[in-house]
């Protein structure tokens, strides 16, 4: 199944896998992962895996319809798997995406540190 639910140090996290999924298949689970979003009881914290996944123009435009909807229901958000031509996708979907952007990471390990970080207080 390409979204589920795990746990780490006893923190729910959505996973969303879109490793080597072609531009259907990851619009598919684009809409798996805003449903799974929707049904939370409270706000989600998400980790994306993006490694060789081929993401469309079909996919960035439900990706940036999605972004502002799930955005009010995520904490935080943290992707693994992007590089080269993906860096440029991922700035864009942070911009319709804000103010909770997608931080990339270069293992699962980093991303789960960060989703599970206690938050630091402003100031």
């Amino acid at each position: 199944m390409s979204v589920s639910w795990m746990e780490h140090r006893g923190h729910r996290i959505l996973y969303v896998d879109y490793r080597n999924l072609g531009t259907a298949e990851c619009v598919e689970t684009l809409r798996q992962h805003v449903a799974a979003v929707d049904a939370a009881s409270e706000p989600v914290l998400c980790l994306v895996d993006a490694r060789g996944a081929v993401f469309g123009s079909e996919f960035m435009h439900a990706a940036k319809a999605a972004g502002p909807k799930n955005t009010t229901r995520t904490l935080k958000r943290a992707i693994i798997g992007v590089d080269g031509p993906k860096e440029m996708l991922l700035q864009f979907f942070n911009l319709a995406a804000a103010p909770v952007p997608m931080i990339r990471f270069n293992s699962m390990g980093e991303a789960l540190a960060y989703l599970t970080e206690p938050a630091r207080p402003a100031g």
